[in-house]
């Protein structure tokens, strides 16, 4: 059975997503690689981390970010520091990674999974960071797991009586339940306070009715000074690049 490697909001940090590659091939070799969205925006290698993901024959979905940076007219707020680093993007990108952007459905379906940025409801931009929202997301999936990213935060929550609670995650493999709504966390600018990119391994099995296979959750150490180096060169905002050390 293929594993396949989750991740979600890279935010064009090429050093970040190297190190999870690398981690990749080291845990599962030949994994399929799939993305949850927001591959560029906030980050100084937009163009670098396109090519990689092309490279890998990742597949995925458009986050609200790779939205703004290919003018897509659903209209959303960023912060100035968000802002700053979209229109620098937007400014930078070459036609092939417009291209790629512009080609990144909404939602995927990917065996038993969703792919989404935000939620089924609102693909784009819904933050899902607590029961109310996971519950009804979990109610609009036509799969029986969804994959999202955009809080930068990893989840797994479950549908259970009615209503979604968050379940542990860490290190060790866990099962992949039914009615389940799944972030593997961000790669590129981790909000959880820990730095370390982070990414999930999803191997697809269990019977099919009370299991789904097992996730994995990966946290990744990189070099954050190179990152943020890459940032200063292109003057990208003094806030993105120490959030990234603070890892919020």
């Amino acid at each position: 059975m293929t594993t396949f490697a989750v991740l979600a909001d890279v935010h064009a940090n090429l050093e970040a997503l190297f190190a999870v590659m690398a981690d990749i091939d080291a845990e599962a070799p030949g994994a399929t690689i799939v993305h949850c969205g927001d591959v560029v925006g906030y980050g100084p290698q937009p163009n670098e981390v396109i090519d990689l993901l092309r490279a890998r024959r990742a597949i995925g979905v458009l986050g609200n970010h790779d939205a703004r940076a290919i003018n897509h007219p659903l209209e959303m707020r960023f912060n100035p520091d968000a802002e700053a680093a979209i229109v620098w993007t937007k400014h930078v990108l070459t036609p092939a990674s417009v291209a790629w952007l512009r080609e990144l459905p909404e939602r995927l379906e990917v065996g038993d999974a969703t792919l989404v940025h935000g939620s089924p409801r609102d693909p784009l931009d819904e933050y899902v960071m607590e029961a109310g929202g996971a519950t009804a997301s979990i109610d609009a999936l036509a799969t029986p797991l969804g994959f999202h990213g955009h809080t930068h935060i990893p989840a797994y929550w479950c549908a259970r009586d009615g209503a979604a609670i968050g379940l542990p995650i860490g290190g060790d493999a866990v099962e992949a339940l039914p009615r389940s709504y799944v972030n593997p966390g961000s790669v590129g600018q981790p909000r959880d306070r820990d730095p370390r990119a982070a990414y999930l391994l999803w191997t697809p099995g269990g019977d099919g009715e009370t299991s789904f296979g097992t996730l994995r959750w990966r946290r990744i150490n990189y070099e954050i000074d190179r990152t943020v180096a890459a940032m200063e060169a292109v003057k990208l905002p003094q806030g993105l690049r120490d959030r990234l050390y603070a890892g919020r």
